[in-house]
């Protein structure tokens, strides 16, 4: 072979070598950037699921607080009107719970948000102030409501409490907060 073919063919060889390489280090670079794609947008979903979450459970949390203070008044506005009745009468009226529509609608409410409340803690104190305003509401003697109302106020004060805590771990602290 004269010095001109075997300089051709090593240069051939060497373009070849080269071609190789090349796309070589193309599909090693086009595969780390997919790989650095798909996990960006992994971390994006992982995101957007985690922001779904807490606006779930801020939402509940909030309207949750809500029905709970809806029903608190309720209680305390039937037990007003039996204390003014008996002011007139001198006697506490019988409790009369059909007399009472939202109680029933506003504690199913309360039930409901209770259940979607994912903080196994604000659902046990939603319960037990549940539990203290029924037991203030359904008593055979409206005298002996208050007694059950100042039973859920520690309970309900502890729920406020919990809730508060939750919402500011759910809507993050600001570089003010300190």
């Amino acid at each position: 072979m004269n010095a001109a073919t075997v300089s051709a063919v090593a240069g051939a060889v060497g373009v070849a070598a080269g071609a190789l390489i090349s796309s070589v280090g193309v599909v090693l670079r086009e595969r780390l950037v997919d790989r650095r794609e798909r996990e960006a947008q992994q971390e994006l979903r992982k995101q957007a699921l985690k922001d779904q979450h807490d606006e779930f459970q801020r939402e509940t949390i909030l309207n949750l607080q809500d029905a709970i203070s809806q029903l608190w008044s309720l209680s305390a506005d039937a037990y007003n009107q039996a204390a003014q009745q008996q002011a007139k009468t001198g006697e506490w009226p019988r409790t009369v719970l059909t007399e009472m529509p939202d109680l029933n609608k506003v504690s199913q409410q309360v039930k409901a948000l209770g259940a979607r409340v994912f903080d196994e803690e604000l659902r046990e104190l939603t319960a037990k102030v549940m539990r203290s305003v029924w037991a203030g509401i359904e008593v055979s003697d409206w005298s002996q409501q208050p007694e059950h109302m100042a039973t859920a106020l520690e309970p309900l004060n502890q729920l406020h409490e919990r809730a508060h805590l939750l919402l500011k771990s759910l809507y993050g602290t600001r570089p003010s907060d300190p």
